[in-house]
């Protein structure tokens, strides 16, 4: 179990290494983190350099200042207070817990709420809770939740509506506790309203894009079982209408149209979802980024999310490929063979689009996606999802085309796989096995489980 301590106790051996020992603050300071490294302590939310700094707490003599404001009633301080703040805040986690063990939550909380009518206070109150929170989102309380949901109604300000957006996506990271609780505080409704508004900035739906991605992860592992699902069911029921016509009413707007395709992506969970957006000429759409943006790498990886998405209806995965959307996945893998991100959801697209599919196979080999897919085990041999995803296409792409996949024998497939097999060991075996057993190469294929060859008995008294 890792070893914690807080910063008062870290500063007492600093300042004890100094006043008994004789010792420079840089001294103490590197011998106290040894002594607690050796004695198996975590010093990650601790600020090692307290004791170098001008002023020996800047976070506390900010918050002090924020909490005489508030008290005060007198906001003319604030916004230069919070800037210190947040330039404090975003040097390390150490600081940030040191914050909030202070009360900086609940200080920036009561900010918020004395002062919400006046922008230039609420801006950078908003802008320093999201640092306060950034890798520490246990933080967020029902209060919380509530002043969330009351700006997204009654503001109009929208750099504000942004910052808040940043601020409720922060929440959600890694937090599955507070992803229930924001998505349950009926903010889906009033998100949607951003996203359907006319007036609404490509930025702003930007944010309000980000927040819905961030309700349906799935990343926090303090619980075995989300909500990630319903999220996106819930989401894509209200909002994939919206979102998709969005794709041309922004079309020239890169970033805009990549973050809309991945937020497609994350809500199209079920099988009628994918319909829905092939019928509303999102696929048409995405195939025209990957031909009119060849060399944009971020928004053809984007694309290739999406069509990965889009692969798990069999009806759209067909026409994905009847469509020409094969030779553009391989040609966007061979123009960008040096990103690893590219690669990867390039032949995890192969992969969706050639299950259980052997005439969209055969459609890949006729394209040269054997060349492709062979060429990027050589480029990552170190990549474990590279080649995972890599294994996953030859599987499905050899599956009832016997004939075909010779032509990965013959490119050396096997050696490769090998390789791979040896250098990752067990983390890669099962899929290396198997795309070895789909090429009809030879494997050795471990059983499981085995009887101890004694005779079962039914005996009954």
């Amino acid at each position: 179990m890792v070893r914690v301590i807080n910063q008062e106790t870290y500063n007492e051996v600093v300042k004890e290494n100094i006043e008994e020992f004789s010792m420079t603050p840089e001294e103490a300071i590197d011998d106290a983190i040894k002594q607690f490294e050796a004695q198996g302590v975590d010093l990650s939310n601790v600020i090692k350099d307290l004791i170098l700094c001008d002023d020996r707490d800047l976070v506390k003599t900010c918050l002090d200042n924020l909490r005489s404001s508030i008290e005060e009633k007198n906001s003319e301080i604030v916004p230069e207070v919070l800037e210190k703040l947040k330039t404090e805040l975003d040097k390390d986690i150490a600081r940030r817990i040191h914050a909030s063990n202070l009360g900086g939550y609940k200080i920036l909380l009561d900010l918020i709420k004395e002062f919400k009518d006046d922008v230039t206070v609420v801006r950078p109150a908003l802008r320093t809770m999201t640092s306060l929170m950034t890798g520490h989102p246990d933080l967020l309380d029902e209060a919380g939740v509530t002043l969330q949901m009351e700006i997204l109604d009654k503001q109009h300000d929208v750099p504000t509506l942004q910052l808040l957006l940043r601020w409720m996506r922060e929440c959600c990271i890694k937090h599955e506790l507070n992803r229930q609780t924001i998505f349950n505080a009926n903010a889906l409704e009033k998100i949607k309203r951003i996203l359907m508004r006319e007036d609404a900035t490509g930025q702003e739906l930007r944010d309000a894009c980000a927040v819905c991605r961030a309700l349906v992860l799935d990343d926090d592992i303090r619980h075995e079982y989300g909500k990630a699902y319903e999220h996106a069911t819930a989401i894509a029921r209200d909002t994939l209408d919206v979102i998709t016509s969005l794709l041309s009413r922004f079309k020239t707007d890169r970033a805009v149209v990549g973050d809309l395709m991945l937020t497609l992506a994350s809500l199209i969970v079920r099988n009628e979802f994918c319909q829905s957006v092939e019928d509303a000429g999102g696929l048409k759409f995405i195939l025209d980024v990957m031909v009119d943006h060849p060399d944009t790498e971020k928004l053809n990886w984007q694309a290739l999310k999406l069509l990965k998405a889009l692969a798990g209806n069999d009806y759209v995965k067909s026409h994905i490929v009847t469509s020409g959307g094969a030779p553009l996945i391989v040609s966007v893998i061979s123009r960008f063979k040096g990103s690893e991100t590219v690669v990867s959801s390039g032949l995890a697209c192969i992969s969706a689009l050639t299950l259980r599919s052997p005439s969209n196979a055969g459609v890949f080999y006729d394209c040269g996606a054997s060349t492709v897919i062979i060429d990027s085990i050589k480029t990552y041999p170190k990549s474990i999802n590279v080649l995972k995803q890599a294994c996953w296409a030859i599987r499905n792409m050899s599956v009832r085309n016997n004939m075909e996949s010779q032509e990965f024998v013959q490119q050396g497939v096997e050696e490769l796989l090998i390789n791979a097999m040896k250098t990752h060991g067990l983390e890669l075996e099962n899929d290396v096995k198997a795309a070895l057993r789909d090429l009809g190469l030879k494997v050795d294929l471990k059983e499981r489980w085995v009887g101890k060859g004694i005779a079962l008995s039914n005996d009954r008294n």
